[in-house]
């Protein structure tokens, strides 16, 4: 064979050689990108389907709660009405003695009856829709200020801006989940409740004064993940700085939608 075929022979070889290594990257890339794809899709999948059974999970609790809120309102408000009703009837028929003892078991059960209607307004979506998240806020402060478990400093800062109204509702269980967490184990004196509007986003935060608790040894329980979960159902910013003996803060931070920016 002579050299020029040879070497022909050998150009030819490298040539096919070097299709074949072609051939092999580029289904490799294919098979790769169709895999991420793959991977991307189920991730997406996956996502959804936790974003959905959330709004599930979360229209549900609204739904037991309105109906708590119902059955309160309607049934155990209307009792609580008709004893004192009849409490009141029967005051002017006791000896002298015992009638400011009637009256004052009739002012226990309106101011009962009061409280009653205002918990059953906090538990009702509608509620909230209709005041407005600062007001909704406001009057779940005044409800606890009202029954001397603590002092409340509730500020607003900045000029208010519209937020989207489902997620009104979600923020305000988030910190009524806050609120019940300090009753409950804060032992705290003061809470203080801060609404910031800004630009393009609306901090809110509660810090009370109260024992704390480290996070690292006690962790987190139901009640922080779920005010976790619901913010992330929103697309907020959740933090909790807690330190033993030093109190608690929350702090949400949640940006405006594009529907609720100013120029629109």
């Amino acid at each position: 064979m002579e050299q020029k075929e040879i070497q022909l022979l050998i150009l030819a070889s490298s040539i096919i050689l070097l299709m074949l290594l072609v051939a092999l990257v580029v289904i490799f890339s294919l098979f790769h990108k169709r895999k991420t794809r793959l991977l991307i899709q189920k991730a997406e999948d996956k996502k959804h389907f936790e974003e959905e059974l959330a709004k599930t999970q979360t229209e549900i609790q609204e739904q037991t709660l309105k109906n708590v809120s119902w059955e309160l309102h309607d049934n155990i408000g209307q009792l609580l009405s008709v004893a004192k009703m009849q409490l009141t009837m029967l005051e002017n028929n006791v000896p002298e003695a015992q009638r400011k003892q009637f009256e004052e078991a009739a002012n226990i059960l309106g101011q009962g009856v009061s409280e009653i209607r205002q918990l059953s307004h906090s538990l009702n979506a509608d509620f909230i829709l209709n005041v407005g998240l600062e007001e909704a806020l406001k009057a779940e402060a005044e409800r606890f200020k009202r029954l001397n478990f603590l002092k409340i400093d509730f500020k607003v800062e900045g000029e208010a801006a519209s937020i989207d109204k489902k997620d009104e509702v979600i923020i305000f269980r988030i910190f009524q989940e806050c609120f019940s967490n300090c009753i409950k184990y804060s032992r705290a004196i003061l809470l203080t409740i801060r609404i910031s509007y800004m630009q393009e986003q609306v901090v809110i935060s509660a810090t009370d004064n109260g024992v704390g608790f480290n996070i690292k040894e006690v962790g987190e329980g139901v009640g922080i993940l779920n005010m976790r979960r619901r913010a992330k159902l929103i697309g907020a910013e959740l933090s909790i700085k807690a330190k033993k003996n030093e109190g608690v803060s929350v702090t949400l931070v949640y940006p405006y939608k594009p529907t609720n920016t100013k120029d629109e």
